[in-house]
């Protein structure tokens, strides 16, 4: 076996024991793909029992799953990616990776899980880039928190509890605490249902247009959004840690994700969005987020980290960095994961030129009406 799994690493693993906890990536282009019965020479590690207890990355002990479907359109993937969510991937005793090509009059869609522990959304577009090509993805990230500048973090001591995450003590702590505490203190995901409305190319060309024109950011827009027709009073933001990181590790799979609370405040919509790109801007520059890492490593140390519950994550394609090859044929990337903490989660891509919104609500509540949002998003560019 490999290295032991990293604090954020834990955390998706932990999750993933109450219930599976999966990255679906979804990579959709037109004609057809390769009649492969089965990868030769992709491969990713999954995450074994060590010493102790303590979750080990590892090789796979069984091989992946590949399925085929034929379809009547290129929307079947939606219902699919919610199966595939649901599914146990990503550790000894289960498939390294699930995978499902679907095919449709003019194309394909791959959807292909693995566990959230093992990418986010940068590094799971690069492990479908390399699913597709039949290549080996690279080597696995250390983990983040060794790579993070310390300016990424506000706790004074941070290099401490991170240092402290590999000890003997830690371990014994571990094992002390035992799986069904270590999971208490972490917000519960469960069935997730989803929905999906696209902007229209025009739309979205305007709203683009209009947040540039505001120096106001995409999630910023969202969130004053789901204020108006949500009355949501705080979103969570994912936060792509690996912008900070220098030099960046080698192209592979990993996992550098963060995410930072936001109060929605009140007042003239594009004023509101200004003001929560501030506050994302202000929480990530003052450690906020790589605090958020350190939690785990605080309950090994005998303190109490918090999980705040979150009503709604909003999540998407990084800001910046590499998330593998696109070209012509592809229309569509993006990855999908369940939602939080009992609250919701709502994913930004693009589908070709447009916009698209997918929500994720837990099964058993009401979904986000992601009409009344972009026509809320719209009337507000009017």
């Amino acid at each position: 076996m490999h290295r032991l799994l990293g604090p954020n690493e834990a955390k998706f693993w932990l999750l993933d024991w109450v219930a599976p906890m999966n990255s679906v990536i979804v990579v959709q282009r037109t004609g057809r793909y390769p009649p492969l019965d089965a990868p030769r020479r992709f491969a990713v590690p999954v995450v074994h029992a060590g010493v102790r207890s303590r979750p080990r990355w590892g090789d796979a002990d069984r091989p992946g799953v590949l399925e085929r479907q034929e379809v009547a359109d290129d929307m079947a993937w939606l219902s699919e990616a919610q199966r595939l969510l649901r599914v146990r991937v990503g550790s000894a005793g289960h498939p390294p990776w699930h995978a499902v090509v679907q095919h449709d009059p003019g194309g394909f869609t791959l959807l292909l899980a693995v566990n959230h522990a093992l990418t986010d959304w940068r590094t799971g577009l690069l492990v479908a880039s390399a699913f597709l090509a039949d290549e080996h993805p690279g080597p696995l990230a250390p983990p983040c928190e060794e790579m993070l500048p310390a300016g990424c973090f506000a706790a004074a001591d941070a290099d401490a509890l991170i240092d402290a995450w590999w000890s003997s003590r830690a371990t014994a702590r571990w094992e002390a605490l035992g799986l069904e505490a270590l999971t208490a203190i972490l917000p519960r995901q469960g069935a997730t249902r989803f929905s999906l409305w696209r902007l229209t190319a025009d739309e979205t060309a305007r709203l683009q247009g209009r947040c540039e024109a505001e120096g106001v950011s995409l999630n910023g827009a969202l969130a004053i959004a789901l204020r108006d027709t949500m009355q949501i009073a705080q979103v969570a933001h994912s936060v792509d840690m690996n912008r900070f990181i220098r030099p960046p590790p080698p192209l592979g799979p990993g996992l550098a994700v963060a995410h930072v609370f936001t109060a929605v405040t009140p007042g003239p919509f594009w004023d509101a969005a200004r003001d929560n790109r501030a506050d994302l801007f202000g929480q990530i520059r003052d450690g906020a987020a790589g605090d958020m890492l350190l939690a785990l490593p605080k309950l090994l140390l005998g303190g109490a980290p918090d999980y705040q519950p979150a009503a709604m994550t909003i999540t998407g394609a990084p800001t910046v960095g590499r998330t593998g090859g696109t070209d012509a044929d592809t229309t569509m990337r993006l990855v999908m994961s369940s939602a939080r903490g009992g609250g919701s989660i709502l994913i930004i891509s693009m589908f070709r030129d447009c916009l698209q919104l997918i929500a994720g609500a837990p099964a058993d509540g009401p979904e986000v009406p992601l009409n009344i949002v972009a026509s809320r998003l719209m009337e507000a560019c009017a």
